[in-house]
């Protein structure tokens, strides 16, 4: 044998023995127990999300430990998972990334997870005072349009972040200078809420869910959501789209990923298994009685979901001035 096909046979058995190792190895899965880290603390969204959905995937045949790192606003539980073996026995919770790069926090791009499956999103709302002056989404268009910096608007907790993005891109889309805009951060949505209340805001930007004991009190409207359509919990709160024509969405989302590098073959079998544990009567009634949304992504939706996302990201940061170089 020539060495140039003693070089091909070796690397074709190399192919063919990873093959083999490959395809037991996600056959077997899970064979002990998972650990799934959330980058958010108890008690949140983010963690009633996935303690519902890992009781579901503990029907697979091992405990799962659900592990909260929220420190560093989840940059530390993002690092415990994108640094682990890709074996699918260390997933994470993920969840709006790009502004830490942007910002120069840390360096996540999608390329350093395995993204499986999206299981949830919650669209951006834009919340006025029940006895406030501006009484719609169009009112509040008109006054940044007339002075960008007339309005005080709550990020809903850290700005660049889930709930101002969408908002500011939307802003971006009526032709303001977003520069301009007083975006104010809180230290949650309850906290910006209840300063709105108070007359000490204009808007706020966060979920529906959060403002229903403020609106059942008279206290909050909601004049807009950012999703494709109208919410089946809220259905009388237009979209942004209704009220502007501009088809601009987001929000928070959540997901379950890996480390980069993650076998196709486990990825495949670890999607069904979420995908299965989505699908339960229970997760679906868990997640609609505490008002999550529930949107299913598999693998390749939610790896373009994630790449959209960061697009989405730079731009508005970008416009606003805060993006650090590429």
């Amino acid at each position: 044998m020539s060495k140039k096909s003693s070089i091909l046979a070796g690397l074709l058995s190399a192919t063919v023995a990873g093959a083999l190792l490959a395809g037991p190895a996600a056959a077997a899965w899970p064979d002990h127990p998972i650990n799934l880290i959330v980058v958010a603390g108890a008690g949140g969204g983010s963690d009633f999300t996935f303690r519902l959905l890992a009781r579901e995937l503990e029907k697979a045949g091992q405990p799962i430990n659900v592990i909260n790192q929220a420190q560093g606003g989840g940059i530390v539980g993002y690092t415990t998972y994108t640094s682990a073996k890709p074996d699918g026995y260390t997933l994470g919770q993920l969840s709006p990334f790009a502004q830490f790069k942007i910002l120069g926090q840390a360096n996540f791009t999608t390329a350093s997870f395995t993204p499986i499956a999206l299981v949830n999103v919650d669209p951006a709302a834009v919340h006025v005072a029940a006895k406030g002056k501006l009484k719609s989404l169009g009112d509040i268009v008109a006054a940044l349009k007339k002075d960008p910096a007339s309005l005080r608007i709550s990020c809903g907790g850290t700005c660049s972040a889930s709930w101002d993005i969408p908002f500011v891109s939307l802003m971006l889309a009526e032709g303001i200078d977003v520069a301009k805009i007083n975006l104010i951060p809180a230290s949650g949505s309850a906290a910006g809420l209840q300063e709105l209340a108070a007359g000490g805001l204009d808007v706020v930007l966060c979920s529906i869910p959060e403002t229903d004991a403020l609106k059942d009190a008279g206290l909050i409207e909601t004049v807009a959501v950012l999703s494709a359509t109208r919410l089946e919990k809220y259905p009388k709160v237009p979209t942004a789209k209704e009220v502007t024509g501009k088809d601009v969405t987001g929000g928070t989302w959540r997901g379950v990923a890996g480390p980069a590098g993650m076998d196709p073959a486990l990825v495949a079998r670890i999607e069904g298994a979420v995908h299965k544990a989505y699908e339960t009567s229970s997760f679906q009634a868990g997640m609609k009685e505490r008002g999550f949304g529930t949107t299913y992504l598999d693998a390749a939706g939610f790896t373009a979901f994630i790449k959209a996302h960061e697009a989405q990201t730079r731009q508005v940061m970008e416009a606003l001035g805060v993006a650090k170089a590429p």
